[in-house]
């Protein structure tokens, strides 16, 4: 096992990350091959920052988020995460009973607020319910505190009583927050947060969440495939392709000197704010390819412009390129990508 990582500002760091699922067949349900939908990921996330997990769909960023929530169970790896005494534990090797009493520490924000909340229960008892489970028994005392939090998202407490169906996207999205604040949590993994919500409101969630993080002193791992959310409330990238980080850095850095080609034609999609300026896109050819059956070499070589013969060969290693700079290229030092301001 790999020692402790350091304490001083690490608040999570995963190491050999793997999450794969069988594939069976026949009348016996024989495994006959693997979906390595998460492929030995290693990343940290830093006290009070904001981590964006970005790629195409499908890449694995969502078995991620769960798999270092333990609601999936990792295939293999360590996810280090340092609790309020500051001791790190691996989250990995808990018991489900040990699991249990850091729950309230991590916390997630789903994609679709309506599907995430019980239309059968009003407001008091959805985001009274984690305070329910760890122990608040007393109503008065839980009812004081979803008063509390409500305001704290921009909800009046009179709402307590209203049901979901009696709220807008965004409010629901703010009631779903709220309910992940409930217990003070130290981390928080948002999955999509503001996909399903319309430009104006994506604002105001944004704007809310990093109000609240400030105030809080939250950390998230933000999970995301718009670059322009990204942009806006993240300070590191992570880029994920077939299950892979292919390359890591601030977002400033990411932005602006992008070292991956597949990173170069993300941020070539990012549409423009000046109707002035002329949209100029890299398509990508070819499809991506199934983490079922992913090409030899780098993954990315079927559909990359710049490949050569070691691409389609050796896996390239993630290297750091500069301070806080990783990529996956055999080529980054030699491609001259081009970025967005």
């Amino acid at each position: 096992m790999n020692p402790k990582p350091d304490v001083n500002t690490k608040i999570l760091e995963v190491k050999g990350l793997k999450k794969y699922f069988p594939i069976r067949k026949g009348f016996f349900k024989k495994t006959v091959g693997q979906v390595k939908s998460v492929d030995g990921l290693n990343f940290f996330i830093e006290k009070g920052e904001t981590l964006g997990l970005v790629g195409e769909s499908g890449c694995g960023k969502t078995t991620t988020a769960r798999s270092i929530l333990r609601a999936i169970k990792p295939t293999e790896g360590e996810i280090w995460f340092q609790k309020s005494n500051k001791e790190m534990v691996d989250l990995n090797s808990l018991s489900n009973k040990k699991m249990r009493l850091l729950r309230g520490d991590m916390q997630m924000i789903f994609q679709d607020p309506f599907s995430s909340l019980n239309p059968r229960m009003n407001l008091l008892d959805l985001v009274g319910e984690p305070m329910l489970v760890n122990g608040l028994k007393n109503r008065k005392e839980r009812s004081e505190r979803v008063a509390e939090l409500l305001r704290l998202v921009g909800l009046r407490p009179e709402y307590m009583q209203r049901f979901p169906h009696a709220f807008s996207g965004g409010q629901r999205q703010r009631i779903v927050i709220a309910r992940a604040l409930a217990l003070n949590p130290r981390l928080v993994i948002t999955d999509e947060p503001v996909s399903a919500l319309d430009v104006s409101v994506q604002a105001q969630v944004l704007n809310l969440m990093m109000e609240l993080q400030e105030r809080l002193n939250l950390t998230y791992l933000f999970v995301a495939h718009d670059l322009s959310v990204i942009k806006h409330i993240c300070n590191r990238v992570a880029v994920m392709y077939c299950g892979k980080i292919i390359e890591t850095a601030t977002t400033e850095d990411l932005f602006s000197t992008p070292k991956h080609p597949y990173t170069a034609a993300l941020m070539s999609a990012v549409p423009v704010p000046d109707p002035r300026a002329r949209f100029k896109m890299t398509p990508l050819e070819g499809e991506v390819p199934s983490p079922a059956n992913p090409p030899s070499g780098c993954y990315f070589h079927p559909r990359c412009p710049h490949a050569t013969e070691i691409c389609l060969i050796e896996y390239p290693e993630l290297k750091q390129v500069s301070d806080n700079h990783f990529v996956s290229c055999h080529r980054h030092d030699e491609l001259q990508l081009a970025g967005v301001d």
